[in-house]
């Protein structure tokens, strides 16, 4: 049997009953934090994985996604709901979410109603600098349509089940209808507005690298793409880890490990005020998908409306962060609305187009400066990669693979090789999605790393990846 198979369709409920109509999925992510305490290198299959999703409703899902162990061996349908266990855990909502039934007399469990924009832009960050490849806080970083940005923040569950709390959280958390905390909905601990942002593209800056920042630089900052083609580095208000002894016992900084004492508080917010402007960076045609480099230090690359690719690197490693425009690719004349760095050192650079065509350049020559200066060369292109736009793509962490999705309502898998230079995937899952394919990524359980960035992407089997698309559903495919 072929290691390329649908495992499991995941169909959400609506925010409030299951009788709701789905609305559409715009971006699902796995985690790159374990799921749960027993989580470790020499025993992965125990966890399962952290999946988070954003689009058309006010809520972002959270769910636990494992494959059940006692599926009956004899069965070969591999598309059996039994095969794999699904828990939606989380809904994260803004301060001025309304659409939660009351339990209290007063309002007699009304629903109160709101316009809905949606979470159109979502990432996600471990927040950690240490050794430990599972260990580190999660922060969420969702951003509305018009530029409203939330951020939250969810315990390392080590910690939790240490009784380790957030010492300066202003979020609140409420359970559901029945009184059940099987489903928690949590508010954000930062909230802020960017008016200039268009609110569909955003990245955070990778919080693991040692050296990126200054002794003055404590927060973890986003990225967001503007109309004008600017993008704009601000500050979130959460506390970055540090490397080192600040990690580990005192409560005035943030925990990123597991050394914590039992019942400590520690700290998750900054003295920052979030969504205070850094840098505001380039300009030119509207800025349309945004990933930073996973090893250089605040380097990042931006896709624009017009077809070109600009990478950006920062001028100085300490104090205030200037930028500089290093190279500007100019190879498509189309809509670059996909873009990402192979992984885990982000070796090549992928972009796909609204023509259907799929780029691959060259960008090892920058492995071990601290800018990208060095030479960033087109190496192959997959001139029908979709009938139509390439929405969406994720490198797989083993380094020579590439999922993209697209208009076509098709998933497929790529090598970096020749197979990008023939236009044939390595496979292909047709029909995956009625309608719009927007999201795909890949991930598989925090622990059976091999040290890649991310902590939650493997580069042995296991490997998971999934799609979301306009019908409101998800796909689970095995990439063995």
């Amino acid at each position: 049997m072929s290691g390329y198979r649908t495992l499991h369709r995941i169909q959400p409920s609506g925010e409030h009953d299951e009788s709701s109509p789905r609305t559409p999925i715009w971006r699902v992510r796995f985690s790159p934090c374990r799921s749960s305490p027993s989580t470790t290198q020499t025993s992965p299959s125990s966890s399962s994985l952290r999946l988070l999703t954003a689009g058309a409703s006010n809520i972002i899902q959270c769910f636990s996604l494992a494959d059940r162990t006692n599926k009956d061996s004899d069965t070969d349908d591999v598309l059996d709901a039994s095969a794999m266990s699904v828990e939606c855990t989380d809904c994260l909502v803004s301060k001025d979410y309304y659409n939660i039934v009351e339990n209290s007399p007063s309002n007699g469990g009304a629903v109160r109603s709101r316009v809905t924009l949606g979470y159109a832009a979502l990432d996600i960050a471990r927040n950690y600098s240490g050794a430990d490849p599972a260990a580190g806080n999660e922060v969420v970083v969702a951003s509305q349509m018009g530029g409203k940005v939330c951020v939250w923040v969810r315990l390392d569950p080590v910690l939790i089940e240490k009784g380790v709390t957030m010492a300066d959280s202003s979020a609140t958390t409420t359970v559901g209808d029945d009184g059940s905390e099987s489903t928690r909905y949590i508010q954000p601990h930062a909230e802020f507005s960017i008016d200039s942002a268009t609110g569909t593209t955003l990245a955070i800056r990778p919080s693991s690298l040692e050296t990126y920042h200054s002794k003055k630089d404590a927060d973890i900052l986003v990225a967001l793409g503007c109309a004008n083609g600017a993008v704009i580095l601000c500050k979130t208000g959460i506390v970055a880890a540090r490397p080192g002894g600040d990690n580990a016992g005192s409560s005035s900084t943030v925990v990123g490990d597991s050394a914590s004492s039992s019942g400590e508080s520690v700290k998750i917010l900054s003295n920052s005020t979030p969504g205070e402007i850094v840098a505001t960076i380039g300009g030119g045609h509207c800025v349309m998908s945004l990933a930073f480099h996973p090893t250089i230090p605040n380097s990042f690359v931006v896709g624009r409306k017009d077809g070109t690719i600009d990478i950006f690197s920062s001028l100085t490693t300490a104090g205030d962060l200037s930028f500089r425009r290093m190279h500007r690719l100019v190879h498509s004349s189309f809509p670059i609305r996909a873009l990402a760095f192979s992984q885990p050192d982000g070796a090549l650079l992928f972009a796909g187009d609204d023509d259907g065509k799929l780029y691959s350049y060259d960008a090892s020559c920058n492995n071990a400066r601290t800018q990208m200066s060095a030479p960033v060369k087109l190496v192959a292109c997959a001139l029908t990669a979709h009938k139509g736009w390439i929405m969406n793509l994720t490198p797989f962490p083993d380094g020579r693979r590439v999922a993209t999705c697209g208009s076509d309502r098709s998933v497929r898998v790529w090598d970096c090789g020749m197979g990008l230079a023939s236009s044939t995937p390595v496979h292909s899952f047709e029909g995956a999605h009625d309608g719009l394919v927007w999201g795909v990524d890949c991930g598989s359980v925090v622990g059976a790393s091999s040290g890649g960035i991310g902590g939650g992407r493997a580069s042995g089997d296991k490997v998971k990846l999934i799609s979301c698309g306009n019908d409101g559903v998800m796909q689970v495919f095995s990439c063995e």
